[in-house]
């Protein structure tokens, strides 16, 4: 499997857990990765559409950054919470990030 793939899945499973913890629920009704490659590194792209249910979502989402989570054997190099939408009692938020390989 490839490793931007890879690195998708531990983010996505790492939002699950950190939205958990914060009361929330979150699903992924879309997520695109792709590789994201230099000379010196080897990474991915990630692009996500998240939907977020709880009281605490909107609280959850701001402090929510490439710091708030850890991806075994990959470093979160960034983590963009773009538009966030209320919908129906819910959140629909569009999440970016780039993954780097750990060496």
């Amino acid at each position: 499997m490839n490793a931007h793939v890879v690195a998708g899945g531990r983010l996505k499973r790492a939002l699950e857990a950190s939205a958990e913890e914060a009361g929330c629920a979150i699903d992924f009704p879309a997520m695109r990765d792709r590789e994201f490659n230099f000379s010196i590194f080897e990474g991915g792209r990630h692009a996500m559409t998240a939907i977020v249910a709880g009281d605490d979502a909107r609280a959850w989402l701001e402090q929510l950054d490439e710091y708030a989570l850890t991806l075994p054997g990959y470093a979160l190099a960034q983590l963009e919470v773009g538009c966030v939408e209320a919908k129906d009692g819910r959140l629909l938020v569009e999440l970016e990030a780039i993954t780097v390989r750990e060496a």
